[in-house]
């Protein structure tokens, strides 16, 4: 069945899996669309269908302009994927070199199997699920590099109603009662100049202190006006390679509703659950 919401976007089912097609363009001008369409692909895999597991297939068919975007939805993809305990597929023709090359710098190749075809893709079982031993920690930094101009990875405002202010983003920290979790608290604006330093600092903090148990409190007042999650879905994965976490105890309603949305939720849950609802409770 087609999509018309992404002009080539389209879903079906083929020997169990839910293959999604992708268009030849893919960038942020319809990443929002695409990424509605793979979270749709994940649901439908992740339902009962009389007791058998089935899996997702994300099919770049013949894509000939696939820039982070792309790369960042994949990554996206297989964080949920995990999740819901589906299996997801890659398929890159070899026409689009291009599309299999991104995937092997990146290191996502690593992560999510790729096929040259979709009827190879879909013949091979999906096997009983088990813990990966593929390290995640830096796809996003390989990302970045491969794409330096999309560095901040802020496909489109997330407030764009909020009034224009000076960019100002305060982080400061403090020690969670358990003596093991940092709290990092955070008041200002969220945009393409704050998010970057929030990375920095966060990065700093994880390779430079040798922290791995964070708590992201986020100021109730918070500006949000670009996405934070590839930085922090970025950060989550270093720590959580080394039995960390990144936990994020407040939200602001607009970023609660997007982690919500694409089921993002219990990827940001910390070890510690007792002590976030404490958090959480507390006044901002």
């Amino acid at each position: 069945m087609k999509d018309t919401t992404v002009p080539g976007l389209s879903i079906e089912t083929r020997r169990g899996f839910i293959v999604l097609s992708l268009p030849a363009q893919i960038s942020w001008q319809n990443y929002a669309g695409i990424r509605e369409g793979v979270s749709k692909a994940l649901s439908l895999a992740a339902e009962s269908g009389g007791g058998r597991r089935r899996g997702v297939v994300v099919d770049f068919g013949d894509a000939v302009l696939l820039d982070a975007a792309g790369l960042v939805l994949l990554a996206r993809a297989e964080t949920r994927a995990q999740l819901l305990g589906c299996a997801l597929r890659t398929v890159v023709p070899a026409p689009a070199a291009h599309v299999r090359r991104a995937l092997r710098i990146t290191g996502l190749a690593r992560l999510v199997p790729v096929f040259p075809d979709v009827a190879t893709a879909t013949a091979e079982p999906v096997p009983a699920r088990g813990p990966g031993d593929a390290d995640p920690s830096h796809v996003l930094d390989a990302i970045r590099a491969l794409h330096p101009g999309d560095a901040g990875f802020t496909p489109h405002p997330l407030a764009p109603s909020e009034p224009a202010t000076p960019s100002e983003l305060t982080i400061t920290t403090s020690a969670a009662d358990d003596g093991d979790h940092t709290v990092v608290h955070l008041s200002g604006v969220l945009d393409e100049a704050t998010v970057p330093r929030l990375g920095e600092t966060l990065t700093t903090m994880v390779e430079g202190r040798n922290l791995r148990h964070l708590m992201v409190r986020m100021h109730e007042r918070l500006g949000v006006r670009c996405d934070p999650l590839p930085i922090l879905l970025g950060i989550r994965w270093r720590v959580a390679a080394d039995g960390g976490c990144l936990s994020l105890p407040a939200l602001p309603a607009r970023l609660r509703e997007i982690i919500d949305r694409e089921g993002l939720g219990s990827v940001f849950t910390g070890c510690r659950t007792g002590q976030d609802r404490r958090l959480s409770a507390e006044p901002a």
